[in-house]
């Protein structure tokens, strides 16, 4: 899979941006193109996608049972962040671009860093900053690309990695314009092996030209992920279209997401993107599964989608899909869900997103390029491209003009 940098032609993107720490990078390689990057502070803060999505009434309803593989195909998970010290299972990791030079365990961008600590982040002093699902999941970390860098991302191979290890959910923020047969077909043999894959939409959504579906997004049986803001709209870059089936927090200019970044003294990351909604539905997925262990992949999947916060009278549509995950309303439905065809009779209550975007800036002067850069290969372009995208009227909530 071909990913691009910058502002180049795209063939494939990994659909995210973030910002990671000056110094304490992990013992990674560097390429020519490394990314300037900028420390982002500690901070108690709660970030406002964990108030958003209900994260402080989730614990009752969290299961003590076994714990759920979750792969992540990125960049790699620095596992000498303090707050994802023992999420990672090691052993069963692996490197896809020379294991010696570029480890699984490193991560030179923090792109797959921040996606991990999103899923599995503990608790720590002095940091507000917590994954949704640190208790129940056992991350693998699949490194897929190196740095910043144009590269084959040989994510196929990452899919069968990490079914051949052990995962039940794959998380791939990444994606591409081109319907690859092998990666077609790695996501069939994965879907048939039981095990559920939840992968960003992409971040071309204001340069959408027919709507280009993304891959594996647009495959059938995987969770499409798209991003909204603190003030519940879909963020103007998150891609659009059919394949879209649910949202999730992913920042905005004015609003971005905190997260881990990849350094041993717990220096913390901030970053927008498709790339950071998907790990929001993937660590739901991994708590539904936990507290429901003889659900099968596909019944996760329409759980989600049947407990979903509504945004559009006429779900899915093709901003949403079927609403804003709700990991609370997923943990405590009764029923199982109908299929994701059909509408539940009964819509769960609003999510308590801000009424307008929360100012918060945890990114000093700008937003330096990070995980997966200024992608476009993913057309989040930068800090200041997005602050002029937002002085222009978003699209209706529900509109359908573009599809």
């Amino acid at each position: 899979m071909r990913r691009l940098l910058c502002c180049g032609t795209v063939s494939a993107l990994v659909v995210g941006l973030a910002v990671v720490p000056v110094g304490g990078l992990p013992a990674a390689a560097a390429d020519d193109c490394s990314p300037s990057v900028q420390a982002v502070p500690v901070t108690a803060q709660v970030p406002w996608a964990q108030t958003a999505l209900r994260f402080g009434d989730l614990a009752p309803f969290i299961g003590s049972g076994s714990r759920i593989k979750v792969a992540v195909v990125d960049s790699g998970i620095d596992v000498g962040a303090p707050q994802l010290a023992g999420a990672v299972d090691v052993a069963d990791s692996a490197s896809l671009v020379d294991p010696k030079t570029y480890p699984a365990t490193a991560d030179a961008l923090g792109h797959g860093t921040m996606v991990a600590g999103i899923i599995a982040a503990q608790a720590r002093s002095g940091s507000g900053v917590v994954g949704l699902a640190p208790s129940v999941v056992s991350l693998l970390s699949i490194r897929a690309y190196k740095t910043c860098e144009s590269e084959d991302a040989p994510i196929a191979q990452g899919i069968r990695e990490a079914v051949a290890r052990g995962a039940k959910i794959v998380n791939v923020s990444a994606g591409s314009s081109t319907n690859s047969p092998d990666l077609a077909s790695a996501v069939r043999d994965a879907q048939a092996a039981g095990v559920l894959i939840v992968a960003a939409a992409g971040n071309l959504g204001a340069q959408q030209d027919g709507d280009p579906p993304q891959y594996p997004a647009a495959y059938p049986g995987v969770i499409a992920v798209a991003a909204v803001g603190a003030d519940r709209a879909v963020t103007p870059y998150s891609e659009h279209g059919a394949y879209v089936g649910i949202a999730a927090p992913g920042g905005s200019s004015d609003a971005p997401l905190l997260g881990i970044g990849p350094a041993g003294n717990g220096t913390l990351a901030s970053g927008l993107g498709t790339s950071f909604a998907a790990p929001y539905v993937t660590a739901t997925a991994a708590l539904v599964w936990s507290r429901y262990p003889s659900l099968t992949a596909a019944q996760v999947r329409q759980r989600l989608y049947a407990t979903a916060d509504r945004m559009a009278a006429g779900a899915p549509d093709a901003y949403y899909g079927w609403g804003i995950v709700d990991p609370y309303a997923a943990l405590t439905s009764v029923s199982t869900p109908a299929p994701a065809t059909t509408p539940p009779p009964a819509v769960p209550a609003p999510l308590p997103f801000a009424a307008a975007p929360v100012k918060q800036d945890f990114t000093g002067r700008a937003l330096a390029v990070g995980g997966g850069g200024i992608l476009s290969a993913g057309g989040v372009a930068g800090a200041a491209w997005l602050a002029r995208r937002r002085k222009r009227a978003m699209q209706p909530l529900g509109s359908s003009e573009k599809l």
